[in-house]
């Protein structure tokens, strides 16, 4: 006997919560624009982070090549998962098997990219600043790493789920659903993804928590070391801007680490409590409730590049660099007719 699918990592917590044929027309308006505009934000957002870094070499660095990463990431979201979910869940599938094959699962990659990525940064950053005469990463390692992080992502989640997909009609519509072939398959690979989930959260939490508290340390020791040597010393000065250039990028990891949990373990907890709770999946709160873990699963890809924005001066600065050449594109034919 087949099974309908849980996917903790994607948009589909499950087939079931998508196959009421009731479509309360006001969730939906209020979805599609909010989708609209989370698909508008996180489109130019994060290309403007890809352009920026790729573009400018003062700012290519190991964890900014991570942080386009993420972009990415969140590219594939919104271009790929965000409309065939939509589809999905409100319209009769319009493609055929290969394309549902292919296309829906790449959502659980991306999630899983993602992850590995924010991990990835913890532990590079633990290393920089807790065990600073480690070897550091370098950017051409990083982007091997990146690479790698793709390819144990499709591997472990997107190539497995994607044989199992189906087409299969559902009264008058086509639907593209997961069918596991039996109800332990399909709880074993939602403790897998939860163990994807909770194992990462763990090891931010437990890394940044050591990187503040060393940096706090730091902190002291520089400042008491104020009263043996001038504040004007080459050195107190070069410790201080070095340790306020570790604050402001850590500040900037927490608030996208931070953000990214706030907007994925809704989604994850609902999973789990439908894999082996006793929601009723029939009533119109579970789906409203559905509905809003799925719209902020897909919101933390237009928030991230707004997080890395708001932290980042760098960033700023290359934005009002692109206005101005820009407004420079559009006024300067008019002046020289002038």
């Amino acid at each position: 006997m087949e099974e309908e699918s849980v996917d903790l990592g994607s948009g589909q917590v499950g087939d079931e919560f998508s196959a009421d044929p009731y479509i309360n027309p006001t969730l939906l308006s209020l979805q599609s624009a909010w989708y609209s505009f989370v698909f508008t934000l996180g489109v130019i957002g994060n290309i403007y982070i890809i352009l920026t870094v790729w573009c400018r070499k003062e700012m290519s660095s190991t964890i900014n090549w991570f942080i386009v990463n993420l972009a990415f990431s969140d590219l594939g979201i919104l271009l790929i998962s965000l409309p065939a979910e939509y589809i999905k869940d409100y319209f009769s599938w319009p493609f055929n098997k290969l394309t549902c094959q292919l296309f829906v699962p790449l959502n659980e990659v991306f999630f899983c990219v993602s992850i590995f990525t924010l991990t990835i940064i913890t532990i590079e950053r633990f290393r920089v600043i807790c065990r600073p005469f480690k070897p550091r990463l370098t950017e051409k390692k990083a982007k091997i790493v990146i690479v790698l992080v793709w390819i144990v992502a499709y591997l472990a989640v997107g190539l497995p789920v994607s044989f199992l997909m189906e087409v299969e009609k559902m009264d008058s519509d086509l639907k593209c659903v997961l069918k596991w072939p039996g109800v332990l398959q399909r709880r074993l690979h939602t403790c897998f993804i939860a163990t994807l989930v909770i194992v990462p959260l763990l090891i931010t939490a437990a890394g940044y928590a050591a990187i503040v508290s060393t940096m706090r340390k730091q902190s002291s020791r520089i400042r008491a070391r104020t009263n043996s040597i001038s504040s004007n010393s080459l050195t107190f000065r070069r410790d201080m801007i070095c340790l306020q250039q570790n604050a402001k990028l850590i500040k900037m990891l927490l608030l996208i680490v931070i953000v990214f949990w706030v907007c994925m373990m809704p989604l994850a907890v609902l999973a789990l409590a439908n894999e082996f709770g006793s929601i009723n999946i029939t009533t119109k709160v579970s789906h409203g409730l559905y509905a809003f873990c799925v719209a902020l699963f897909f919101s933390n890809s237009a928030f991230n590049p707004i997080a890395v924005y708001v932290m980042s001066s760098e960033l700023r600065e290359g934005l009002y660099r692109l206005f101005q050449r820009v407004l420079t594109c559009f006024t300067g034919p008019i002046l020289n007719e002038l």
